[in-house]
């Protein structure tokens, strides 16, 4: 990992640029892994893919990503239905 003011610099650069492409290898896996412990997600599960949109490298946050901020925040999912009984909705 890199050093604090290391890892300053590199979410400057991202921060104010946008695009990790202007990364180094080392730099975009420290930015990912620095992103990961900011919002207390595992790297190892790969919760983040790299996706190019308008010419630009940005992280983009897979099903595993959202899955662990829903356990992590207890936030559930509940499908809801609606039925019409006797011509009124519920």
């Amino acid at each position: 990992m890199a050093t604090q003011d290391g890892l300053a610099g590199v979410v400057e650069t991202v921060v104010v640029g946008g695009d990790l492409s202007k990364l180094t290898p080392r730099e975009r896996l420290n930015y990912y892994e620095a992103i990961c412990k900011s919002v207390g997600l595992n790297p190892l599960t790969r919760p983040f893919s790299y996706l190019t949109l308008s010419g630009r490298l940005v992280l983009y946050a897979n099903r595993d990503a959202t899955d662990q901020l829903r356990k992590i925040n207890g936030v559930s999912i509940e499908k809801l239905e609606r039925e019409t009984v006797e011509g009124s909705t519920r």
